[in-house]
């Protein structure tokens, strides 16, 4: 998905407030105006306290899928957070709350702490608040087959004159949500709802994020334009960048020692596809013998001008390490992305030899 339908999904979630208490329930037929359809969907979410769904997502852009999602989402609606456990395509944890979002690739070494869900992963975080983005939508139909109630809406962006197209799905007997859809542009989103729980029994700390062992990070500075000066004047190696071409974007950076004392900088970004990467760097005047962790069995391939160690991660990821120059750039992410991501930084220019 493009970063500018990503972000406009982002206005929408933004200017969302959460909302209860909409009245009693009361009988749906095709004779109700779908104003009052929508009053009364509410009127039945009114005692969620907490909701649990395992959703399917599919992206299509210009009529060809772009991308493909399965993940669970844990909602407290009481109190505006929710988790977000991605499998597929690649598993990651996502703790979301008013203050911060905890971003967690799992089989990394590392977490981010964001100070909102980014962009590209807006789309997660519709079904945990979908009382308030419903209650914000305008109605402009409905459509009633037995159980099933469907309504047509519109969302108009908080920041233009610009609106999406939304149908939500909801089941009055069951009293869940099955579907929802929104197209703006070239762009639709569906989201299949499964395993749809109302007032689950959530687990102590389910909100919280415990990083796994070995698994470390520091207070992300969150303004990506002063971060990054902020960082260059915080270490003393040049930050290697992902090349102009690679299409990454930046999502936070952290500054940290490790335990030789050497600063690191650590940088979370979001591929073209949406995939996040890892990208961690420090000072390094020696050649580089192998990966950092030892634990993995590190291939050596030559990529352009440069010479990179390779390792597998479980779940199609992999982590890949090089030299630019005097700094050590060790890169984490899904394996076609960090393959791409090789070869755009291989082969930039500003890294062939001077002849």
């Amino acid at each position: 998905m493009k970063r500018w339908q990503t972000y406009t999904l982002m206005g929408i979630m933004a200017g969302l407030t959460a909302g209860c208490g909409w009245g009693r329930p009361q009988a749906i037929s095709h004779a109700t105006e779908p104003k009052t359809v929508k009053a009364q969907i509410l009127a039945r979410m009114g005692n969620w306290q907490a909701i649990r769904a395992d959703v399917q997502e599919t992206i299509v852009v210009d009529h060809h899928p772009a991308k493909a999602l399965e993940y669970q989402v844990t909602s407290d609606l009481s109190h505006g957070q929710y988790v977000v456990f991605l499998s597929k395509p690649t598993p990651m944890d996502f703790y979301v709350n008013e203050h911060e979002t905890i971003w967690y690739p799992q089989s990394t070494h590392h977490y981010t702490v964001l100070p909102s869900l980014p962009a590209a992963d807006a789309p997660l975080g519709v079904v945990a608040q979908m009382p308030s983005l419903l209650r914000e939508a305008h109605v402009t139909a409905a459509a009633i087959k037995h159980n099933l109630v469907t309504l047509q809406m519109t969302v108009n962006f908080p920041t233009s004159g610009n609106s999406a197209q939304m149908r939500v799905t909801y089941n009055t007997k069951t009293n869940v949500l099955t579907r929802w859809q929104a197209k703006w542009g070239s762009t639709q989103i569906t989201e299949n709802f499964s395993h749809f729980q109302v007032n689950p029994s959530v687990a102590a700390g389910t909100y919280s994020f415990v990083p796994p062992g070995g698994v470390t990070s520091d207070v992300a500075l969150s303004q990506v334009g002063t971060a990054l000066n902020a960082a260059k004047s915080a270490v003393d190696f040049p930050i290697a960048l992902p090349p102009a071409n690679a299409d990454m974007t930046l999502n936070a950076i952290n500054i940290g020692t490790n335990a030789q004392g050497q600063r690191v900088v650590i940088m979370s970004f979001t591929a073209q596809d949406a995939n996040p990467v890892v990208i961690t760097e420090k000072a390094q005047v020696h050649a580089l013998v192998g990966l950092p962790d030892k634990d993995l069995t590190a291939t050596t391939a030559n990529v352009g001008a440069l010479t990179v160690f390779l390792g597998a991660l479980p779940d199609n990821m992999e982590e890949a390490a090089f030299l630019v120059r005097k700094t050590e750039v060790i890169v984490e992410g899904e394996t076609s992305v960090i393959n791409t991501l090789l070869n755009a930084w291989g082969n930039e220019p500003s890294l062939a030899p001077s002849t």
